[in-house]
């Protein structure tokens, strides 16, 4: 009896040495938090590179001139969009995917950015060191963006390079995934376009955001390719065609339209959104559900539709040369106006333009 009494005090004893010992492991587990600047975290990077993953950093009111990649799950926090600044570094270095971005996710990290603004420019030229994205999301990554500014994405001298200098880019094609959700956020002066989502796989919700784009080269605003999402009451400005650019104009079938919200496919909304002052206010391909925009003054329609079949519930649509265009170039095109309010334009308020023996086809009810 009393080995055994004392060989049960042992496993007790050794019990409890275990458990206490899992004590410390689990406290290391917990998410940490990192402040930069420190000595131990001089820059934001040097922090990246010591969380773990679930980790917070937080970032002090400054200007950080340096290139931040992340392939881990954190939180980068700043005091604020107008006192945090990750600006674009004199030289940049380019990425796995070719492009030079002053912010980078990858690795399937999901990444929650808030309280600080991202910044251009660039130093290179379309010809050599152009600036790729402010925030560039690719491999599977998840961005988490709200209170944050994205601006000044563009070459120095600003020009129209192709495919560079967009705020935020999203996916890439011909493969390539990535995400975000993006909110009561300021995206503005970009070079090329504000928010891009690219190739199938890929989505994004927008929230609340406003989407400014640059009054001296031609911009588009919101363009989802191939990639879905829901697009909702944001406030996107100033997109269109601007002198020189000989590939835009405003035939369908030969030229480059640009709009604030170009987007389609099945599970795509626009909804809630003030578009004003763009050569389209919105250019839907394919199919979206779109619902409650208020499109003012869109330089050529307030609404292009192109190429499926579309319903367009209670938005309010006044100015333009037209108010809904509906265009088919590849298949027969549909369009069905509920309560759709048009006024005030040049032309007539509904056209259609059809190409190749496909035909056009716009209801309206009252």
């Amino acid at each position: 009896m009393r080995s055994a009494r004392i060989m049960g005090s042992l496993l007790g004893g050794m019990a409890l040495v275990a458990a206490g010992a899992l004590v410390p492991a689990s406290a290391a587990a917990k998410p940490r938090d990192l402040v930069v600047p420190t000595a131990a975290y001089p820059t934001i990077q040097s922090a990246v590179d010591a969380a773990s993953p679930g980790d917070h950093i937080a970032v002090r009111p400054g200007v950080y001139r340096e290139q931040v990649s992340i392939a881990k799950d954190v939180t980068l926090t700043g005091a604020g969009a107008k006192k945090t600044t990750i600006r674009a570094p004199q030289q940049l270095v380019t990425g796995a995917d070719g492009l030079n971005s002053i912010v980078t996710l990858d690795h399937a990290a999901h990444v929650k950015i808030s309280g600080l603004a991202v910044s251009g420019p660039g130093s290179g030229t379309c010809d050599a060191g152009a600036l790729g994205a402010g925030i560039r999301v690719l491999g599977g990554a998840h961005l988490d963006l709200s209170h944050a500014r994205v601006t000044h994405i563009q070459d120095t001298p600003m020009a129209p390079c192709f495919h560079s200098a967009n705020a935020i880019l999203i996916g890439a094609l011909p493969v390539g995934t990535g995400s975000a959700a993006i909110r009561d956020s300021e995206i503005t002066d970009y070079q090329g376009s504000g928010i891009v989502v690219l190739n199938e796989g890929s989505h994004a919700t927008l929230l609340r955001n406003v989407v400014t784009g640059q009054k001296r080269l031609s911009t588009d605003g919101i363009e989802f390719v191939g990639a879905i999402g829901r697009i909702e009451e944001n406030v996107v400005s100033d997109n269109a065609c601007r002198e020189p650019d000989p590939g835009c104009g405003t035939d369908f079938f030969n030229d480059v339209q640009h709009a604030g919200i170009l987007a389609g496919g099945a599970g795509t909304v626009i909804a809630k959104n003030r578009l004003s002052r763009n050569q389209l206010g919105i250019y839907a391909f394919d199919t979206a559900e779109i619902r409650h925009n208020n499109l003012i003054d869109n330089e050529f329609f307030g609404m292009a539709l192109q190429d499926g079949t579309f319903t367009a519930t209670k938005d309010t649509i006044r100015g333009g040369v037209g108010g809904v265009a509906a265009i088919a170039s590849a298949v027969d095109t549909t369009a069905r106006l509920d309560h759709v309010k048009i006024t005030k334009t040049s032309g007539d308020p509904i056209q259609t333009f059809e190409c190749c023996g496909f035909t056009a086809t716009v209801t309206a009810e009252p």
